[in-house]
């Protein structure tokens, strides 16, 4: 599947985050690109369509990131969906616990763009030119 038919969901809290990983997934050439302001809506975002990516902020209102990845990995229909962890969190053992509890890679902020559309390109298996 190309890069244009894949679906990114981003979950942070801070729109300026938002606009920003959004923006660099549009220059990537990713089309449906969707957002949710914490792993609340996140979750009812995941009921109603099919996403190939998400990615999160660990540190949110009502849900955190690793809540969001637990509920993510219980469900069949989410449990292969790679989470990329787009955080302040910097400390060796909280990556170390994200990894373990299902995150598929770990960014952390501030973020080069490279970076991000380097981890991006990795967890959805394709490849473009950056």
């Amino acid at each position: 599947m190309t890069i244009d038919k894949k679906a990114v969901l981003i979950v942070d809290d801070m729109k300026t985050v938002r606009v920003k990983l959004k923006r660099l997934c549009k220059e990537l050439g990713i089309l449906q690109v969707y957002e949710a302001m914490d792993g609340v809506q996140a979750l009812e975002m995941l009921q109603g369509r099919k996403v190939d990516l998400v990615l999160s902020d660990w540190n949110m209102p009502n849900m955190t990131g690793l809540e969001l990845v637990a509920k993510m990995r219980e469900n069949t229909r989410t449990v292969e969906v790679p989470v990329i962890f787009i955080t302040a969190e910097n400390e060796k053992g909280a990556i170390l616990k994200s990894l373990m509890s299902g995150v598929t890679d770990y960014i952390v902020k501030p973020f080069p763009d490279v970076t991000v559309k380097q981890k991006i390109c990795g967890a959805l298996k394709v490849q473009v030119k950056i």
